[in-house]
């Protein structure tokens, strides 16, 4: 499943997949895989993004 909110979270505030994942100490590719519903991200990777896009978790995750 497609994490919508993840993808426009980002875009909203102007980050691109490499500027996010590099922000938060993963690889762009596992970036793309966790947007498009791939991969599940750890529970700290999770809170690594959220917090860097300002929202939480449940926002983005759930």
């Amino acid at each position: 499943m497609a994490r919508k909110k993840l993808v426009v979270t980002r875009k909203e505030l102007g980050l691109s997949q490499q500027q996010l994942a590099n922000k938060v100490g993963i690889h762009r590719a596992y970036l793309s895989n966790v947007e498009s519903g791939k991969h599940n991200p750890s529970l700290e990777t999770a809170a690594k993004i959220a917090r860097e896009l300002n929202r939480t978790v449940e926002d983005l995750f759930l």
